[in-house]
């Protein structure tokens, strides 16, 4: 019997804490390489100290691999700082990113690189998107006439002033950047749009190849069905302390009857 009463109390007393478990584990901790961009970077190459440096082509990450899938709310966390060149070093912390439908990322000359590039919610792109006019830049070529540039026709772009890329005055272009890419700054909460399976991520820059240091991203699930605290139906509650009752009640019939037998 005592073996009965103490099933029936631990079991009950399970069931109310499978209700009260949390589970929100952390997605991905990531370390972004500063010379990788998901953007066009025609010609996007350092020469320095001896060592020639080429912009590399960000990998998609798949948020299916992260447990992490549309409609999610994500959260994600940025540490670290990047030097912007290696000539004239200024340091940022900031980031860009882009969700899209496939992996797919075209070579370096295309303008919009990301083909299944998917927009964030009209609430999220509010906040965090951007449009290419909202940028400045030192870059070496644009694909839109700026101020001080003239036309390369054999790189299709229009060139910055400056004789070389070890030049630090070169100041023209801007970023080319395209509808989906948002800005992340500190810790960035947002919504996984319907139809994102991949995630691009780079650093908020528009010449890449000079860039050193790192950057980290920590990626949480926030505010998902199966990371919120399930609350249980009220009759759930009243079964689960009905269960307790009936078993002290049990036990105290027993320790009475023992009394009487006793005397």
């Amino acid at each position: 019997m005592k073996k009965l009463l103490g099933a029936l109390i631990v079991s009950s007393l399970a069931g109310l804490g499978a209700f009260s478990t949390v589970n929100k584990a952390q997605a991905a901790s990531l370390t972004i390489d500063p010379t990788y961009t998901f953007l066009r970077t025609y010609a996007d190459t350092t020469y320095y100290n001896n060592v020639n440096t080429i912009a590399g082509n960000t990998k998609a990450i798949s948020l299916a691999d992260l447990g992490l899938t549309s409609g999610d709310f994500i959260s994600l966390n940025i540490s670290g700082i990047f030097n912007t060149s290696v000539w004239s070093p200024d340091q940022r912390s900031d980031m860009i990113g882009v969700f899209s439908t496939s992996d797919q990322l075209l070579d370096a000359s295309s303008e919009k690189r990301v083909v299944g590039a998917v927009d964030l919610n009209k609430q999220d792109a509010n906040q965090y998107g951007y449009t290419q006019n909202t940028w400045t830049s030192r870059t070496l070529f644009d694909s839109s006439a700026s101020p001080g540039s003239s036309f390369d026709s054999a790189k299709n772009a229009y060139m910055c002033s400056g004789a070389n890329l070890s030049d630090p005055t070169r100041t023209c272009g801007q970023q080319t950047l395209f509808d989906g890419v948002f800005g992340i700054f500190g810790e960035t909460t947002l919504k996984i749009p319907t139809t994102a399976k991949f995630l691009f991520l780079a650093v908020n820059d528009n010449f890449y190849s000079d860039n050193t240091g790192k950057m980290l991203v920590d990626i949480d699930k926030t505010g998902t069905v199966g990371n919120q605290v399930s609350v249980p139906e009220p009759n759930t509650i009243l079964g689960v302390l009905a269960t307790i009752a009936l078993a002290f009640k049990i036990k105290r019939k027993q320790q009475t009857a023992k009394a009487t037998v006793h005397c």
